[in-house]
């Protein structure tokens, strides 16, 4: 007959009061035989696990910021650092500042006299590093020049007494009828503004369409028109009155202190600097990348 034997394991539990999960068991005693009078014996004792085992699990490490591109990134520099192109969770960053979206790199923003951006130790930039015209190859304006518009070129200063660039003449003042008119132009002349040519002390020009929004305000004294005056002029987006223009980041309508259209969530422009990781417009959330509150979805999946 054969002997029933004894199983144990050892108990792996995941709750810490669990014990060992045995049940005591033993071998089975020999049957006795009633001809000869032999008793059967006892079983001796043992145990049985009452559960199975339960497998250790394992969790894979975050492959993001191994160096590695994985599915899911759109960049991996070996780090989780902010704010150097690739973020914590291996998207690329977009800054307002470098112009859109960097790459893996550290996102640089190129300084140079003439990008049409005010730099350090720059005081105008006309879009070129010429001298002569008001703002040096090193972008400093020049003596008898003012550059009232970044990215646009300066214009003679008439009547500080010095003759530069276009204007014939600088008597002093701007006064005309004494030779020299209110323009820096020998009198008799046809340098008149809104003659559509930008002459002497003009900052622009565009004929009898000055004035006009759709020739980006130049006034009907020649002049720039500044962001504030509720007419929307150069490169400004919008204008209020600077009383009104209060808009702020995730205002629908209204308009910034600088004359542009407020940003939000949805309008397509990713604000890293509001917060936002993504901003596709109309299609944030469903099965975009980008969730409705422009987060990035790493799992989420693609279209």
């Amino acid at each position: 007959m054969l002997a029933a034997t004894a199983i144990a394991c050892e108990k792996r539990s995941l709750h810490g009061d669990a014990g060992t999960g045995t049940i005591q068991t033993g071998t089975a005693g020999s049957a006795g035989n009633g001809s000869t009078g032999v008793a059967g014996s006892t079983g001796s004792t043992g145990s049985v696990d009452a559960r199975p085992d339960i497998p250790t699990i394992t969790e894979s490490p975050d492959p993001c910021g191994n160096g590695r591109l994985e599915p899911g990134e759109e960049c991996d520099d070996a780090n989780k650092a902010p704010r150097d192109g690739c973020n914590r969770i291996c998207q690329i960053e977009c800054f307002e500042s470098c112009g859109g979206c960097g790459t893996s790199q550290p996102c640089v923003t190129t300084t140079f006299c003439g990008n049409a951006r005010i730099d350090e130790h720059e005081t105008c930039d006309d879009w070129n590093n010429y001298p002569g015209d008001g703002c040096s190859a090193a972008c400093l304006i020049e003596v008898g020049w003012h550059c009232p518009v970044i990215g646009f070129p300066c214009a003679p200063i008439c009547g500080d007494g010095r003759v530069v660039g276009a204007e014939g003449c600088d008597d002093g003042d701007t006064v005309a009828g004494d030779g020299c008119n209110e323009l820096c132009q020998r009198e008799p002349t046809l340098g008149l503004c809104g003659d559509g040519s930008r002459e002497g002390s003009e900052e622009c020009d565009f004929g009898i369409a000055n004035n006009d929004q759709a020739y980006k305000g130049c006034s009907t004294s020649c002049r720039w028109i500044a962001c504030g005056d509720g007419v929307v002029n150069g490169p400004e987006e919008c204008d209020l009155g600077v009383d009104q223009n209060r808009a702020r980041y995730g205002a629908f309508d209204g308009c910034t202190p600088l004359c542009t259209f407020p940003h939000f969530c949805g309008d397509g422009h990713a604000d890293v600097e509001n917060g936002e990781q993504c901003d596709l417009g109309a299609k944030n959330g469903g099965i975009s990348a980008c969730t409705t509150d422009c987060k990035v979805c790493v799992d989420c999946p693609y279209p």
